[in-house]
C-alpha cells in the first residue's frame, strides 16, 4: 500500500532537509557530504521567517522524508481594493521524485493558502534556464505575463 506525501508548514527540526534541496537551485547552503552543515546565518534567517505571519514555507513528505519544498509570501497592497498578493519561490522536489506529482502538490497548497488569505494573484518565480518549469507552471495555469528585472545586490 503506497504511502500518502503530506503537505505541511515547515518547522525548524525541517531545516537540514530545506536546505539540502534548496543545494538544487544552486543556492550556498553550507553541506558536508549528504549531510547539511546550517550556517548560523541560516538559524537566524530561520527563525525571522518562522516568526512572520505572512511567510510560510511548505514542505511535502513522505514517510518521513521531506521531498520537496516552496517558500510562500503574502504581501500587502493598496491597489486592487488593498487585497494582497503572493510570491512562490525557492520550489524544488528532489532530483528522484521530480515528474511524480510534488510540485503539482505543493503548488495547489500555496494556492489555496493564497485564495484563503484574500490574494488577487500569486506571482511564481523560476530560474530562466530551467526549461521544465515553463511546461510545470503553464500546467498550473500561470502565464509570462511582465518581463521582471533583477539587480543583485
Amino acid at each position: 500500500m503506497p504511502t500518502a506525501m503530506m503537505i505541511r508548514a515547515a518547522i525548524r527540526s525541517d531545516l537540514g532537509a530545506i536546505l539540502r534541496l534548496l543545494r538544487e537551485l544552486g543556492g550556498t547552503a553550507d553541506t558536508q557530504g549528504a549531510h547539511v552543515r546550517m550556517s548560523s546565518a541560516a538559524v537566524r534567517a530561520w527563525t525571522r521567517m518562522e516568526n512572520d505571519p505572512d511567510r510560510t514555507v511548505l514542505v511535502a513528505e513522505e514517510r518521513g522524508q521531506i521531498i520537496g519544498t516552496l517558500d510562500l509570501l503574502v504581501v500587502a497592497n493598496l491597489t486592487h481594493d488593498a487585497q494582497p498578493w503572493a510570491v512562490v519561490d525557492n520550489l524544488v522536489v528532489d532530483p528522484q521524485r521530480r515528474g511524480g506529482g510534488v510540485g503539482r502538490a505543493l503548488m495547489e497548497d500555496a494556492l489555496d493558502r493564497a485564495t484563503r488569505a484574500g490574494c488577487y494573484k500569486v506571482e511564481l518565480f523560476a530560474h530562466e534556464s530551467r526549461d521544465r518549469s515553463s511546461g510545470f507552471s503553464a500546467a498550473l495555469g500561470f502565464g509570462v505575463s511582465a518581463e521582471g528585472f533583477r539587480r543583485y545586490l
